[in-house]
C-alpha cells in the first residue's frame, strides 16, 4: 500500500464518508487552502494537494473564486 492509500483509508474511517466528500467539504465548502486543509485533516500537505486532484476539485474551486469575484464587483475595479 502507498503513503496515500493509508493517508485515505484513514480519512475515510475517522470521518465515516469517502474521501471525495471529506475534500469537497473542506477545499470548496469551507474554502479552505492545501495548508491549512491539509493541517485540519492532519496530513501532509502534499497529500491535500493529491487529494484534490484525484477528486477533479481544481474546476470547482475556480469556478467557486470566479463566482466570489463577480459577486463582489471586483472586476469592475480591474478595469
Amino acid at each position: 500500500m502507498t503513503e496515500y492509500e493509508l493517508i485515505k483509508e484513514r480519512l475515510e474511517k475517522d470521518h465515516q464518508r469517502a474521501i471525495d466528500d471529506i475534500m469537497y467539504q473542506h477545499y470548496i465548502e469551507q474554502d479552505l487552502g492545501p495548508a491549512v486543509g491539509a493541517k485540519k485533516l492532519g496530513i501532509p500537505r502534499r497529500a491535500f494537494v493529491y487529494f484534490v486532484q484525484q477528486c477533479g476539485l481544481q474546476k470547482d474551486k475556480f469556478d467557486l473564486i470566479k463566482k466570489k469575484v463577480l459577486n463582489t464587483g471586483d472586476w469592475m475595479a480591474a478595469l
